[in-house]
């Protein structure tokens, strides 16, 4: 009799106060779950205001680990798919587009500036000191910003980072190479013409993406076969079903 009696009233407070019995049923629930002592439901339900400020701060505590977690999952996300870079080159172009115009050949040196006002070449196009040292043929040539670049350079004196722009318009493609370098690949729109930049330490823009010349690419860095930070700087052209390296100082003007 017990049993139905309580059933009974059970049902009256349902009826009566659908929302009074909702969260007294979710007081119980989640009380016996994190404490199953009997009566410690009953408890709960004395002190439901008290109980039910409790389990929204878990609530609100819990989402906001989520959130947490999710952005530090989405953030690298952002930044692969282009979005994150896409907002770096917006507010990097200003100082670019001074210096660079729309061009499918190269004119400008990849750090801005006038002519190589901006640079000091460390490795020339087929340099014999480089295959001395190194055993290899050197394909294009080693840059690295000069004492002019660090005090005009208006992209590094507004964030202090040594930006390398794309010299040529076109589509990107980055890649690490063979030897661990990170890639920037940019081929002209008439596929005729290709320039590699390569040693990045943090890349600006993805694979397909369609640029301009003047768009940063992304910072200076050292990684794959380097001895220290610089740009390895390539132009390639096409040659039937080949590409052949040139010297890119012939288009630096």
């Amino acid at each position: 009799m017990k049993k139905i009696g309580k059933y009974a009233h059970a049902a009256t407070r349902l009826k009566d106060d659908p929302l009074g019995f909702l969260l007294d049923l979710l007081v119980l629930i989640v009380a016996n779950l994190l404490i199953p002592i009997p009566l410690v439901g009953n408890i709960g339900l004395e002190f439901r205001g008290f109980a039910l400020g409790c389990l929204g701060f878990v609530a609100i505590f819990t989402l906001f680990i989520f959130l947490s977690i999710g952005v530090v999952f989405a953030s690298p996300l952002l930044f692969t798919s282009g979005y994150l870079q896409n907002i770096f080159a917006s507010n990097n172009t200003t100082a670019a587009d001074e210096e660079f115009a729309d061009t499918s050949t190269p004119q400008k040196n990849p750090f801005g500036g006038t002519g190589l006002s901006y640079t000091t070449t460390t490795a020339y196009f087929h340099d014999a000191g480089y295959y001395l040292t190194f055993g290899k043929v050197h394909t294009g040539i080693d840059l690295v910003p000069n004492d002019t670049y660090y005090q005009n350079s208006k992209t590094y004196k507004s964030g202090g980072k040594v930006v390398i722009f794309s010299t040529v318009s076109g589509h990107a493609r980055f890649y690490i190479d063979k030897e661990g370098g990170a890639t920037v690949e940019v081929t002209n729109n008439e596929g005729t013409l290709r320039v590699l930049n390569i040693h990045f330490s943090d890349i600006y823009v993805t694979t397909g993406q369609e640029i301009k010349a003047g768009i940063p690419l992304g910072v200076m860095g050292q990684s794959g076969f380097a001895t220290g930070n610089h740009l390895h700087y390539e132009v390639q052209v096409k040659n039937g079903a080949s590409w052949i390296a040139v010297d890119p100082l012939s288009y630096i003007h």
